[in-house]
């Protein structure tokens, strides 16, 4: 690194990193530090839309965390795959662009004291990144580096998963980033023409093109330094030396809901007992750091097809199909470039208040969790997540050492009606896939299978089949209560010069994809952080 002394160091250049690097960037008389501890994007996997089970399951580029035993999952251990390079989980994700419903960050202000996190604040951020490309609206911006398009072509298998939900009196829905959420319809994902536009590629490229901006990867942060309550710096291992960073302004944790929980307890900051138990000096005893640990479950329905519709064993067998890969690079056409996650729904189970509870995701293929275990032959997966869980976990160290993961303790279905919502979403996508709309190509049903005919069946489905849909927030949560860890502006209370802005801070979990919602934060905070810096 040229210098050990900046206004601002990012620990994270993940989508919220990424973005808030850019925008305090802009002042050209600041510098910006960025420490990333993955490594680069530069990768065709990361690149191509129909390769994103690659990035998923390729070590090079997810860190591959483990929970803690469910004790109401059969006392299974769930995969937690984030990003582990710049972009983050961006760089991996399935690029579904969905912000939430609109009263989601209502509730955050009314409910939980973020105050000034309502729609009509964030409505402008969404629109003013995004380039969505069916053009401008009252809801949607083009004028934004984060590009945001349909898929096409979809596959006819996505068609007719939506004339079963013509065929079962389901609302359809063109927009699910529109006035309401519900009903079914296409994802739009954040895809730049053929190729995935991550948070490195929409926000940290153009700020890297301003000399005051630099990126370190392969940094991984061991603490933050704190000196009379103030953060003044970073302690961080870089290419294998551990060196001292200093901050005139601000250091910022973006390192999202596992990371930034875990640095701010090994820097002191957390709960008072935990910490002098680790043997770790207390800085602030703030107990909710770690906790509050919200993520959405998801079960899935699955069936065999007869024809080859799906998107089958052709792409599954990579080194024979190593053509199309150059035919997306070198043409930009092909099934390389169509994103395979197409269709989806909100619906309400019947334990829904106001908003669909369960979100929907149709993929014209089979498909096994996280893509680890390669599945044969042809068929459809059809997911049914809940999206406002009552159980809640919590992140906290298993040693003081940084590369160790935590305890990750999501305590899935502690609360027995998240239980109920999920068998309840599983009979629904069962009873979806079993519409005529695909009888021309039905051939059986694999998952939940034949066997399971009762409710308590399907609830012992969910328990052994259950897992994330890679969505984990909350804990380093904004607001105003006893348990609340970042106030409005995502300062960490008691201790200044510290912020964390990713998804950690949201109070609640939103209704639906949490990627658009952190890029969004992100793009408020940056703003709040220059803002408060230049008052100063």
């Amino acid at each position: 690194m040229s210098e050990t002394r900046y206004d601002y160091i990012i620990c994270g250049a993940g989508s919220a990193g990424c973005t808030v690097a850019e925008r305090l960037s802009r002042d050209p008389s600041v510098s910006v530090c960025v420490l990333e501890a993955g490594g680069s994007d530069d990768s065709p996997i990361i690149r191509t839309p129909m390769l994103l089970q690659f990035a998923v399951t390729g070590e090079a580029f997810n860190w591959g965390y483990w929970t803690e035993e469910q004790k109401h999952l059969h006392d299974r251990k769930l995969l937690w795959p984030r990003g582990k390079t710049l972009g983050g989980s961006s760089s991996i994700n399935a690029m579904h662009y969905m912000r939430g419903a609109h009263e989601n960050f209502d509730e955050w202000e009314s409910v939980y004291g973020a105050q000034g996190w309502n729609w009509a604040n964030a409505l402008p951020a969404f629109k003013e990144v995004e380039h969505q490309t069916r053009g401008a609206s009252e809801l949607h911006g083009t004028d934004g580096p984060l590009w945001v398009q349909d898929i096409a072509p979809l596959n006819p298998l996505t068609e007719a998963f939506f004339k079963a939900g013509d065929e079962l009196q389901y609302k359809r829905n063109s927009d699910f980033n529109g006035p309401t959420q519900e009903g079914f319809g296409p994802y739009q994902v954040t895809q730049k023409g053929h190729k995935r536009c991550s948070a490195a590629d929409a926000f940290l490229r153009p700020a890297l093109e301003r000399e005051n901006c630099s990126v370190t990867t392969k940094a991984m942060v061991r603490r933050v330094i704190i000196e009379g309550g103030r953060a003044t710096g970073v302690e961080v291992d870089i290419d294998g030396v551990t060196t001292t960073l200093t901050a005139r302004k601000e250091i910022i944790l973006s390192g999202g809901a596992i990371n930034s929980p875990q640095t701010l307890l090994l820097s002191g900051v957390g709960p008072a007992d935990e910490l002098r138990a680790m043997g770790i000096s207390v800085e602030s005893d703030l107990p909710g750091v770690g906790k509050n640990l919200q993520d959405h479950l998801d079960i899935t329905a699955q069936l065999w097809t007869k024809s080859s519709t799906s998107i089958g064993n052709s792409l599954r067998s990579l080194p024979h199909h190593m053509y199309m890969v150059a035919r997306w690079a070198l043409a930009g056409d092909g099934p390389f470039t169509v994103n395979p996650v197409q269709g989806g729904a909100f619906i309400k189970s019947a334990f829904a208040g106001d908003l669909p509870d369960l979100q929907l995701v149709f993929i014209p293929a089979i498909s096994n969790p996280h893509g680890i275990e390669k599945a044969t032959g042809h068929g459809v997966t059809l997911h049914a997540c809940q999206l406002y869980p009552k159980s809640r976990g919590e992140i906290t160290l298993k040693s003081t050492d940084p590369y160790e993961h935590p305890a990750i303790q999501p305590n899935y279905l502690e609360d027995e009606f998240d239980l109920d919502v999920l068998a309840d979403g599983l009979s629904k996508v069962r009873e979806i896939l079993a519409s005529p709309a695909f009888d021309y190509d039905r051939k059986s049903e694999r998952w939940p299978g034949a066997e399971v005919t009762t409710l308590n069946g399907l609830k012992d489905d969910v328990r052994k089949r259950a897992e994330t849909l890679y969505h984990p927030t909350s804990t380093c949560a904004m607001g105003s209560g006893e348990m609340a860890v970042t106030d409005s502006r995502c300062r960490v209370r008691g201790v200044a010069g510290l912020r964390v802005v990713d998804a950690s801070v949201m109070p609640r979990l939103v209704g639906g994809n949490t990627n658009a919602p952190t890029i969004m934060i992100a793009t408020r905070a940056g703003d709040m952080i220059a803002q408060d810096n230049n008052t100063a």
